[in-house]
């Protein structure tokens, strides 16, 4: 029919059109279609879950209480109308019987939980304890009966009576998300037909708005002409949602197929990504925002090299089984080999510190470099002495990416003309070949005195029956271990020599002629000495430096705190010795073995408070802990004993570590050193040998590092079976010269449901119901987000304020010139901006376009000539004509705000900050 135009006399043409509708030629299958959505929605999503976890549960009772409950509500949404009520009966009824079997369903939930935790966290250990197995079948069935049920009522509703995708998201993603959190892989073709649902509803939900969000009839405007909306008759909305997941259907079937004939499975780095990315979101923290954002950005990809050295701030560790370092040794070593890469001595605020640079001002730190011996060079030099063999060898590191920034070096390191000091800590190749290091060095490992003293102990020293040391009287070279008199014209080397006499001189350490003495703790074999110049100098040089040692790195905050742990830990710490090797290593060992006895090794030890103390809260309170918490107490209470002691990270490469690696055709040996190596650990100072690294963690040893975590001595007991525990130990903390020799624990266990005390994320404990990790993810973005917003209004807020300030204050040749460049801005939002500084016929074009619409006519104009006039002809505006100008942009401004859509007035308002909005 032709179209009948109607002019109004307010200029407005309507045109009218007539609507014309087919008579249908087959039967409606919307009902159909929806119904279908619903089961499809339904089932996907129970499959998915059922398909990533091994429940037992009644699949009968399941099955019928899924077909019902799908049938009841499915049939009531589609009849619509009155029958509706039937809904909220339900939903009573649902409430009245999920009450009446609250007990059932958390008794389920803690099963379902149980089930959860162990295949994602990979353990044998129940999170709920003390949970009867006979109840596990009809709890668990009784948990999945009520989901099903609030499942049909959700969805059949926001299915086909108003499609709606918010509450289908909020009953079916969380289920699936707990599998997906962890890691756990889900059944490929069951997930994307939960997608294609989610897309279905989607679609449907705004594929037809007027139709279920009860929209009425209106006008679309073109141009002048205002049309009338027409109303569809044949509705395609289910035909569409049938539409999309038919193609998903397709894709998946086609996927499905793809991947069985290939056998493709789910990468071990996609689902290592998943739970780095998991890991950052979940340990995100204002208190360590710059740690967690480091995280976050290492979890996707960017490498943020930061490091933080507060203690505790993290509730776990997790290992991702990254190679770190490539290391080479020429030959293999029995032992531990440490390399390190940090030391810290000075501890407070749970952090450890460097010591200022104040404190290495003293002349004796010009003197190692004159002399070229440090003292890192301490162990090698005299554990050369000690040994009486050739024990060098040569090492090469090469560092992975992620760590190309770092420097690692062993201990005894000699130095050969290559080599850089860092004070008296760390050690740097001079050159450096991407991130390839290599260093000459001397084995230092010791665990106790024997393993320091190695086979060349017998030297000095002969066994006793009771294991005491004594010094062996027939070497007739060997005196008192005390005070030892030389000669510096004894010394064969000429460049020692040299070295001794000028640094005897310049210390005035001659008693007459050219005889000096050394107080030096172990007995020396002069005519070896005399041979040996270098040690001769590094023992002069190790006399000085030993008091520098005591007064730097012995201190012990002085608070509450350390008050309560010396007096807990007296009977080891307040000893009286008298600084030998043998006596230093029986206290050492006690504190050890205390520490092994009273705490737990684990990954998962939680966070530590802000307001506590890192070292007296693993020590008194928690008990619970991994190296950087062995370390650092291990540091203290060596120092509160007298002995100097600092804080070390870095690798260790225990002997099945080296045993384990290839073997190259000069018999060399290479290891893969894994991410799981990284370790803290304490270095010790041993007077006369220098600086060695002491392990106090627990389970480490100079052959092995514990694979799971390690527990006190305590006894366990299963449901159903048997668990045996034993504990060697060999400690005497009276004996003198007696050390920890072993410490070892056995467990054997069999049942099929151990149920010991677990670890468990942020060390929380096992009482009550668990809150899973997305619910805290989700906590954590919304706080997220809160922060960003908050952001944004503090910039609109300093924004707009600062504009005002501008128009309010200074000179009105300031204010005008601030006052156009604001109005291009808002004219640039209308896409009219300034070309070649023709000021004039942009004025005038923005007057043809939008003048007396955005603003009265000859508006802009005016701000025009007044912005010129104050630029080019030194006029000064009055403060009307500032007014005006005012008046004009506040106008434009407001037209601007006014004609915009939602999202063009948030950017208006927010992000581009150009109004202030309603």
């Amino acid at each position: 029919m032709k179209r009948k135009n109607i002019q109004n006399t307010n200029g407005i043409n309507i045109s009218d059109s007539i609507v014309m509708s087919v008579k249908q030629k087959h039967p409606s299958m919307r009902k159909f279609y929806a119904a279908a959505i619903t089961i499809i929605g339904m089932l996907s999503v129970i499959m998915s879950f059922l398909g990533m976890f091994h429940f037992r549960y009644n699949k009968s009772t399941v099955i019928a209480a899924f077909f019902c409950f799908a049938a009841f509500h499915i049939l009531i949404a589609l009849k619509g109308g009155k029958a509706l009520g039937a809904y909220l009966l339900s939903v009573l009824g649902f409430l009245f019987f999920a009450y009446r079997k609250s007990k059932k369903i958390v008794l389920g939930f803690k099963f379902v939980y149980n089930i959860i935790y162990k295949e994602a966290f990979d353990s044998k250990l129940n999170y709920y304890k003390a949970l009867k197995k006979t109840l596990e079948v009809t709890s668990v069935t009784t948990l999945f009966v009520f989901y099903i049920w609030l499942l049909a009522i959700v969805l059949c509703y926001f299915t086909i009576c108003r499609p709606n995708p918010v509450l289908p998201l909020m009953v079916t993603f969380p289920i699936l998300e707990i599998g997906l959190y962890n890691g756990i892989k889900m059944p490929v073709f069951w997930g994307i037909m939960c997608i294609s649902y989610w897309l279905a509803i989607l679609a449907m939900s705004t594929i037809d708005v007027g139709e279920y969000s009860g929209g009425q009839s209106g006008f679309v405007r073109k141009n002048n002409l205002f049309f009338p909306k027409r109303h569809m008759k044949l509705k395609v909305t289910e035909r569409c949602g049938m539409f999309v997941i038919a193609s998903v259907m397709i894709v998946a079937v086609l996927a499905n197929c793809y991947l069985n004939i290939t056998h493709y499975k789910r990468s071990d780095s996609i689902n290592e990504k998943r739970r780095d990315i998991t890991d950052a979101v979940e340990n995100f923290s204002f208190h360590n925002l710059g740690e967690s954002i480091a995280n976050l950005t290492n979890a996707f990809g960017f490498n943020l090299d930061y490091e933080n050295h507060k203690l505790g701030t993290s509730d776990h560790v997790r290992y991702k089984n990254v190679t770190d370092l490539t290391v080479t040794i020429e030959k293999p070593i029995s032992g531990a080999l440490y390399l390190k890469n940090e030391i810290r001595a000075l501890y407070h605020d749970n952090e450890w510190f460097e010591l200022p640079s104040s404190k290495y001002k003293d002349k004796m730190f010009d003197d190692f470099k004159e002399y070229g011996i440090s003292p890192q060079n301490f162990p090698a030099i005299f554990g050369q002495y000690i040994k009486r063999k050739d024990d060098k060898n040569t090492i090469w590191i090469k560092n992975s990416p992620r760590k190309k920034r770092r420097v690692y070096s062993p201990y005894g390191v000699e130095d050969f003309g290559k080599i850089k000091y860092e004070k008296d800590t760390l050690i740097f190749p001079e050159t450096e070949k991407k991130s390839e290091t290599s260093y000459k060095f001397v084995p230092t490992n010791p665990d106790n005195i024997e393993v320091l003293l190695g086979e060349g102990m017998d030297v000095f020293f002969s066994k006793g029956k009771n294991g005491e040391f004594t010094i062996n009287a027939a070497n007739n070279a060997i005196s008192s271990p005390n005070r030892t008199v030389f000669s510096a014209s004894g010394i064969t080397d000429t460049k020692w020599k040299d070295n001794v006499i000028k640094y005897c001189k310049d210390n005035d350490l001659f008693d007459y002629d050219d005889y000096f003495n050394i107080d030096y703790e172990l007995p020396a074999d002069t005519s070896y000495l005399y041979e040996h110049g270098n040690i001769i100098m590094a023992e002069l040089l190790e006399s000085s430096y030993k008091k520098f040692v005591y007064e730097n790195y012995l201190d012990v905050p002085q608070n509450k705190d350390m008050e309560e742990v010396r007096e807990a830990y007296s009977d080891l710490v307040d000893v009286e010795h008298d600084n030998t090797p043998e006596e230093i290593f029986e206290i050492l060992n006690n504190i050890r073995a205390k520490l092994a006895a009273t705490s737990t090794y684990t990954l998962e030890p939680g966070v530590t408070p802000a307001s506590r103390d890192f070292v007296k809260t693993f020590l008194l309170e928690t008990h619970k802990g991994y190296c950087t918490h062995y370390a650092s107490s291990g540091v203290i209470l060596a120092r509160m004993a007298g002995i100097p002691a600092r804080y070390s990270t870095g690798y260790i490469l225990v002997e099945n570590d080296i045993k384990g690696g290839k073997v190259n055709n000069d018999n060399s040996i290479t290891i893969d050193v894994k991410d799981n190596r990284s370790h803290a650990w304490a270095e010790v100072y041993i007077d006369g040998v220098g600086w060695i690294p002491y392990e106090f963690t627990a389970g480490y040893s100079q052959q092995d590092v514990p694979p799971e975590p390690t527990k006190p001595t305590e006894s366990t007991t299963t449901q159903s079976g048997s668990t045996t525990t034993t504990t060697n130990t060999s400690l005497s903390s009276t004996t003198k010269n007696t050390a920890l020799t072993s410490s070892h624990t056995t467990t054997t266990a069999t049942g099929t449901d151990v149920t010991a005390t677990t670890v468990v994320k942020g060390g929380k404990g096992s009482k009550g119901i668990h809150i899973p990790g997305f619910l805290k993810d989700i906590f954590t973005i919304v706080l997220f987000i809160a922060a960003i917003v908050m952001l944004i209004r503090i910039r609109r807020s300093f924004i707009l304020n600062m504009r005002e300030k501008h128009f309010k204050n200074g000179d009105t040749r300031t204010r005008i010139r601030y006052m156009y460049s604001y109005a291009e801005k808002l004219l640039a939002e209308l896409n009219l901006r300034s070309e070649y500084g023709n000021y004039k016929q942009f004025a005038a074009d923005v007057e043809k376009w939008h003048g007396d619409i955005y603003f009265e006519k000859g508006g802009f104009e005016k701000v025009t000539d007044i912005a010129l006039g104050a630029a080019f002809n030194n006029e000064t505006p009055s403060e009307d004509d500032i007014k005006k100008c005012e008046k004009i942009l506040t106008d434009l401004a407001d037209s601007i705000y006014q004609k915009a859509d939602k999202y063009q007035k948030f950017r208006l308002m927010y992000f581009k900050v150009l109004v202030k909005g309603e």
